[in-house]
């Protein structure tokens, strides 16, 4: 599970880089004609592309190597993706991707953190 997570991270982080740098290069007639609503100025939907970009790639490194600081920010990003990105992408491969990764993301780290625990007379019986 915790490979799977790093996976999605890792594929999601160039896809939110090179989107990104696409925003550099493409007019704003594009990002219209794909349904991308930039709720920001386009300098800062760049910087916030990459710096999101970057911090995947940081949490799908620290996620394969099991650092409980990674899998936390693997589940912050995770979450954040699919919040945000049903608002900004709201058609196209590109959002459906997006969310589908980061709710396999979110789902395996959860599973990973957590296993198969169970809830009884309001007693978690967890190993820290």
């Amino acid at each position: 599970m915790i490979k799977l997570a790093s996976a999605s991270l890792f594929v999601l982080g160039p896809v939110e880089v090179g989107g990104a740098l696409l925003l550099l290069v493409l007019p704003n007639e594009f990002t219209k004609q794909f349904g991308i609503l930039l709720p920001w100025e386009l300098s800062f939907s760049f910087w916030l592309g990459v710096i999101f970009g970057v911090s995947r790639l940081i949490a799908g490194y620290t996620v394969w190597y099991r650092k409980k600081w990674g899998i936390v920010l693997g589940i912050i990003l995770s979450t954040e993706t699919i919040i945000v990105v049903p608002s900004a992408f709201q058609t196209g491969f590109v959002g459906i991707t997006g969310v589908f990764l980061a709710i396999i993301a979110l789902i395996s780290l959860l599973y990973y953190w957590f296993g198969n625990e169970v809830i009884d007379n309001g007693k978690i019986d967890a190993k820290f």
